[in-house]
């Protein structure tokens, strides 16, 4: 199996060498990550600037890696189309931060995995609580180990790890979850003529079926997400409330 490992801390970041060194134990690995932090860029892509590459030699042995002067996306197209690489999983993380409810919008590690299954290959993004990675020391090479290993991996989802916030030293076991609520409070501070982003996340209570929930009371959440963000049930609605066949507007 070939692996393509990125993410959207940077290539220097300690999430993406310890999922490197795990995804060694399934096959031959390939890194392509942003030379520079890009975290919360979404799935933004460049198409108006130029990107520069950087040969990567010291990263990890036995780990053909690169830098790219851009987007989390465009890391995964670029190791497509520009390095020619051909793999078979695309790794995303491990994101020093969670990603789960609304963080998903904002992610570029969900937006890296995202770009893999729009291109046709199964990819799993992964995150853990700031700065805090026990648990994935621990337990990332056995949740690898069940996605990779059981065939359910497809290019319709991404299967989206969270671990456990780091109130605990190890997880209570995995929940197949649903994306729960998670809404960030946004204040702008005012430094000079210079705004900045501050805030923190609004508490919610999420229902014992989300990846918010699993994350808060000591489990590894497992999420499968779409890109087809269609809203099917709506649109039977939008439907039977509009006749748009025999309605115009003048």
């Amino acid at each position: 199996m070939k692996i393509l490992v990125v993410n959207d801390d940077s290539i220097n970041s300690y999430g993406i060498k310890l999922l490197a060194k795990a995804a060694k134990r399934f096959g031959e690995v390939y890194v392509v990550a942003p030379h520079t932090e890009q975290s919360a860029i979404g799935h933004g892509i460049t198409i108006h600037d130029s990107m520069k590459l950087h040969v990567r030699d010291e990263f990890m042995e036995g780990v053909k890696a690169w830098s790219l002067e851009g987007k989390p996306a465009d890391c995964v197209k670029f190791a497509l189309y520009g390095l020619h690489l051909e793999v078979d999983l695309v790794l995303s993380g491990v994101n020093n931060g969670p990603n789960m409810g609304t963080d998903i919008i904002y992610s570029g590690t969900m937006a890296a995995a995202s770009e893999a299954i729009i291109l046709g290959i199964p990819a799993i993004a992964l995150s853990t609580d700031f700065f805090y990675y026990d648990v994935v020391e621990k337990e990332l090479h056995c949740i690898l180990e069940k996605l990779v290993n059981t065939g359910i991996l497809n290019t319709e989802n991404v299967i989206n790890v969270n671990f456990p916030s780091k109130e605990f030293s190890e997880s209570k076991g995995f929940m197949i979850t649903e994306q729960g609520l998670r809404p960030f409070l946004h204040e702008f501070e005012l430094d000079g003529d210079e705004y900045w982003a501050r805030g923190t996340w609004e508490d919610i209570s999420n229902g014992p079926e989300t990846d918010v929930y699993a994350f808060e009371n000591g489990y590894i959440s497992l999420t499968p997400i779409q890109i087809n963000r269609t809203n099917y049930e709506y649109m039977k609605i939008l439907k039977n409330k509009i006749n748009w066949e025999n309605e115009s507007c003048p």
